[in-house]
């Protein structure tokens, strides 16, 4: 926000150095970047104002923390508008959730030229061009309280009436001279025939004031923030007024901002006549309410006490009320309306330490802290969720309803689903019992708009019907859904195990469910307790959702993974000692598991053993039907000395005649 020292002099006084001035408007939390002296004296002051504080991205803000800083008084200038004609036009707001007030008022009789020389002066100090006298009032008045408005040629105007409405479909012509089609949850301020303005964000050149306009539709508005930013970035226009509207606008401040650019047009415009102000909408809660706020609290938050009496003085000096105290020791404190982020007692501290100065803080106070305790179930949860995102996987967040009508998959529970007595929606009447089929929607989405590779996962809960009594059983389910096939699934369950410390507990068997396919799929067990299923969906599946490519799909009982995960792992040392390498192709009835074979070489290689992995598969007519190849390479390592060849070689033997034990043969 760029300030103008002269300007801001309009409304409090203070006598110190600019060079002071930025140092106190620093240390309270606003930097000061940059500064610029005029020929004429003014000084520039480039500020930079936080996101939270929006009401100072005027003049009249900046002046009300400086008044604070300093102990000044903020003086409003007083509006002094003439005698007000009964010219009304008719104002309608169409759209509340858009568009929550709306005014506009008729000026009549001005001339439009150049603007006399200490407005051109102030808005140039300010970063701003002048264009003529009327639009540079009402950017003054923006830059001067915050509040943007806006100036129809009246004449141009295809009626005398302005509704705030939704539009879509329809497209005007900006300011800028580019063609906006309105989206449909964007802000058309309409007259009788067309839009002329996008709500917020920018006019219309076809009701734009010119050099023959006389007469003028002051606008002066409030719209809701997310729907101006969409609109702004979606068109692409960055303006004043949508930086403001984005943000926060001081819902109490439209009537004089209204009121101050009318008396500003008669004297800079020579404006002949004011209308009164009419309005559209609703009434806009002044705060959110009161804020209790404990002293005793000053000295456990900041570790300093702070007078009761130098807390009233400074919030009410940025302008909060008080209210009657509730209780002993304890104050309440209702903020002004251009302070919408002072929520929390908390707020309230903050602002007293910023204004009293945090270098009165001392830093060799202990404050004290408590630590959090973190659940060994929540750091479970935290890192299988890492494992997954660590696999390549986006986390989902989906709807735990769903329709009668959608088709569904669910893995780990056949039961019915559970019927809502009063749904949100008529197509979504049931409780999800599974996160498969909402993720296999997701993954559908993605494929009707073009993205053909996804990985998705989602930990949430599920609602099954209970035998005790009425209500649900409910239980938290993992599932995951991607482009690729078993390999990919199965490589992203395998992480989670590993990251629980399960790769040796949970054992696959082949097969699962009949949504997968039977000799690409496999379920999760430990011991007889299936936990969960994995693999790739069938055919008849993929059609049913639609799918055009390959996805393979797991999904497991998150509470029987996390109740049985070892989080604490054993510190080994790294053996300074070379390791020995042997590869081994051993075929094996196709029935053998992988799960066995790593039991079988584990246990015959013992402490020997650094690492095993399969590396190969072969099936084929050269080792028979019904057989297949693997080979897997083993790496031996002694944590105390360098093996021996012949050591190596009686550890791999101790394999071979274990591997024997499930049929298989050494490959020749």
């Amino acid at each position: 926000m760029l300030i103008s020292l002269e300007w801001l002099r309009r409304y409090v006084d203070f006598d110190v150095e600019p060079a002071r001035l930025a140092h106190a408007l620093t240390m309270a939390g606003f930097p000061v970047v940059a500064a610029q002296e005029f020929e004429t004296g003014d000084v520039q002051l480039d500020v930079e104002i936080t996101s939270n504080r929006p009401d100072l991205q005027c003049h009249l803000g900046i002046a009300r923390e400086v008044a604070t800083m300093l102990g000044g008084a903020v003086r409003r200038p007083a509006v002094a508008l003439p005698e007000l004609s009964e010219d009304r036009i008719d104002v309608a707001v169409e759209a509340p959730e858009l568009c929550p007030l709306y005014t506009a008022r008729v000026v009549r009789g001005v001339a439009v030229g150049p603007s006399p020389e200490w407005l051109r002066s102030a808005l140039e100090h300010a970063g701003q061009r002048s264009i003529n006298n009327v639009v540079d009032v009402t950017n003054f008045v923006m830059l001067e309280c915050g509040h943007p408005l806006h100036a129809f040629d009246l004449a141009k105007l295809g009626g005398p009436r302005l509704v705030a409405r939704r539009a879509a479909g329809e497209t005007f012509t900006a300011l800028d001279g580019s063609t906006v089609e309105f989206d449909k949850g964007e802000c058309a301020i309409a007259d009788g025939a067309a839009p002329v303005a996008l709500g917020g964000v920018m006019g219309g050149l076809h009701s734009e004031v010119g050099a023959r306009t006389t007469d003028i539709v002051l606008e002066c508005a409030l719209f809701e923030p997310i729907a101006i930013r969409q609109a702004s970035r979606r068109h692409t226009l960055r303006t004043e007024s949508s930086f403001r509207f984005e943000r926060f606008v001081d819902p109490e401040c439209a009537q004089w901002a209204s009121d101050r650019a009318a008396a500003l047009l008669v004297e800079c415009a020579g404006a002949q006549a004011v209308g009164p102000i009419c309005v559209a909408g609703a009434d806009i809660p002044r705060t959110a309410g009161r804020v209790p706020l404990r002293t005793a609290q000053f000295a456990r938050v900041l570790g300093a006490p702070v007078a009761a009496d130098e807390v009233t003085r400074v919030l009410s000096a940025l302008g909060l009320e008080r209210a009657a105290d509730p209780a002993e020791g304890t104050t309440e404190w209702s903020p002004p309306s251009w302070r919408p982020d002072l929520r929390d007692e908390v707020d309230l501290m903050e602002e007293v330490a910023r204004i009293i100065g945090f270098d009165r803080i001392p830093d060799d106070v202990r404050i004290p802290v408590r630590p959090q305790v973190v659940s060994e179930d929540t750091r479970a949860a935290r890192r299988l969720r890492d494992a997954l995102v660590a696999a390549g996987l986006r986390e989902c967040c989906t709807e735990p309803f769903v329709g009668a009508g959608h088709v569904d998959i669910a893995l780990v529970s056949d039961a019915p689903g559970l019927q809502v007595v009063n749904p949100m929606r008529a197509d979504e009447s049931q409780l999800r019992r599974s996160v498969l089929g909402p993720l296999l929607r997701v993954v559908r989405g993605n494929q009707d708009r073009g993205v053909t590779h996804v990985r998705f996962f989602e930990t949430a809960p599920v609602y099954l019907r209970s035998d005790a009594d009425d209500a649900p059983d409910e239980r938290q389910l993992t599932g995951i859904a991607l482009t690729g096939d078993y390999a990919d699934v199965k490589g992203a369950v395998d992480g989670v195990l590993r990251a629980l410390g399960l790769e040796h507990v949970v054992a696959f068997e082949r097969g699962a469910p009949t949504p997968l396919r039977p000799d690409r799929s496999a379920t999760l067990r430990v011991g007889e307790t299936i936990v969960g299923h994995v693999g790739e969906l069938s055919e008849a599946a993929l059609r049913s959702f639609a799918l055009t490519r390959g996805v393979a799909v797991a999904e497991f009982r998150t509470g029987e993974l996390l109740a049985r995960a070892v989080l604490e792992r054993p510190y080994q040392h790294i053996s300074r000692f070379p390791a020995v390498e042997r590869d081994l192709a051993v075929v094996f009835d196709d029935v053998v598991r992988w799960s066995e074979i790593e039991d079988r070489v584990r246990e015959a290689a013992g402490e020997l053993l650094a690492s095993i992995r399969p590396f190969d598969a072969y099936r084929g007519d050269s080792i028979g039907a019904g057989k297949k190849s693997v080979a897997l390479r083993i790496e031996l390592r002694s944590p105390v000395r360098t093996l021996t060849g012949d050591e190596a070689d009686a550890c791999i033997e101790r394999v071979l005649t274990a591997l024997r034990g499930l049929g298989g043969v050494l490959r020749s």
